[in-house]
């Protein structure tokens, strides 16, 4: 058996977006969430005495690094060499390679693909079986070719592992098939760049882990790495939450509240009420808004969000409000909103004949819907334009800040 976490999109040095009207203390303990998401990681690793790291590129989100976060990120990789742990690194388009730019030099360890020319590394587990881990860095901020053509067919080891940063979409980001990734014959691919975890294939194992820290409002399902056995023929997977901080979005109705001191009360209770597992970032939407001027001005100016924060920073674990807005009313329907980018590149991603065949897998299998299936050449164009429809109706689509 093979044992590893697959991280990627750590984006260590990032600073959080989008956050005013937090608590004092709360804005001092931001610079060091970073460092906590780092460590957790080194944790499950050591806990779960796993066989290597790999680190599917964006480690950094500077391409020039500061001293002070190369520092700590070598400080942590110190860690795993005192447990044993070995690191496969590559480089993305947010940390793009060069040596030039780093200060340390990284423990022995740490096996970074330092080339934009598909490399392989070997190694034995802890059970002695051995594994190749193949995958490039970007040298540059933009990768437009499809690296797949230069990965090598399965090898002789027990274990081959593909490491990959880039999208099935567009053309800047190492654009590949999956279908071409699935017939290199490899036991599974640790990809990069999404943020939002993604299981593009079961078999063999095709994913994005998403990033382990959100760092904006839109990011409210990231915080997790992948835990992964591999053993010949199989794949077990668990998420396994490392985020120091989480984002979450509350909708409240606000409507019964007959004036502002129901309405602080009436936010306040839920708030602090509200059931978390560790520390969260706040998007508390109002529905049903009333109230005179004052309540209005304190609403808009930030004076309500600044006095809850003093209060929720007291709860364990602390919550700070990161945003609250009233509801935008379109049309006579409340709408909640969603990033405009992320629902293009959703629908772009099942543009893909296999990821959307995936889809219909159990569907096909049934007598009369599989027929029809097969006769309607349009069924997948028509189904995304359907859905792309429906989003833009029941959601207030919008530009990331």
């Amino acid at each position: 058996m093979l044992r590893f976490i697959h991280g990627a999109d750590l984006h260590f040095d990032r600073s959080f977006e989008g956050l005013t009207g937090l608590a004092p203390a709360a804005s001092q303990r931001l610079p060091q969430i970073n460092q906590e998401v780092l460590a957790n990681i080194v944790e499950v690793a050591c806990e779960r005495k796993v066989d290597f790291v790999l680190l599917a590129g964006d480690t950094f989100h500077q391409s020039r690094p500061s001293l002070k976060a190369q520092g700590e990120l070598l400080a942590a990789f110190h860690r795993l060499a005192a447990a044993e742990i070995p690191v496969y690194l590559i480089f993305g388009n947010h940390d793009y390679y060069d040596a030039q730019r780093y200060w340390f030099d990284f423990p022995d360890n740490v096996h970074l693909f330092t080339s934009s020319t598909v490399t392989s590394f070997s190694g034995t587990g802890q059970s002695g079986e051995t594994y190749e881990i193949t995958g490039f860095s970007y040298q540059e901020r933009f990768e437009s070719k499809n690296k797949l053509k230069e990965f090598p067919p399965r090898g002789s080891a027990v274990y081959q592992i593909g490491m990959y940063h880039g999208d099935t979409g567009g053309s800047q980001y190492a654009p590949f098939s999956l279908g071409e990734m699935r017939e290199k014959g490899y036991d599974y691919w640790a990809l990069g760049h999404i943020h939002v975890p993604t299981i593009l294939s079961e078999q063999p194992p095709i994913l994005y882990p998403g990033t382990p820290q959100g760092h904006t409002r839109k990011e409210t399902e990231a915080g997790f790495v992948t835990y992964v056995e591999l053993t010949p023929g199989s794949c077990q997977k668990e998420a396994l939450p490392v985020a120091s901080w989480l984002w979450q979005k509350i909708r409240l109705d606000v409507g019964h509240c007959r004036n502002q001191k129901e309405l602080l009360a009436f936010v306040e209770a839920e708030l602090t009420s509200l059931v978390i597992e560790r520390p969260a970032f706040l998007q508390v939407i109002l529905d049903q808004v009333t109230g005179d001027n004052q309540t209005m001005n304190a609403l808009a100016n930030g004076e309500v969000q600044e006095y809850l924060n003093q209060v929720l920073w007291q709860q364990q674990p602390p919550r700070q409000i990161a945003k609250l807005q009233q509801a935008q009313t379109l049309t006579g329907k409340n709408r909640l909103p969603l990033p405009k980018n992320q629902v293009e590149r959703i629908l772009h991603l099942y543009q893909d004949p296999e990821i959307f065949g995936d889809l219909l897998q159990e569907l096909a299998l049934h007598p009369v819907a599989g027929n029809l299936l097969s006769k309607d050449e349009q069924y997948q164009a028509t189904v995304l334009a359907v859905a792309e429809q429906l989003l833009a109706t029941d959601f207030l689509l919008e530009d990331e800040e």
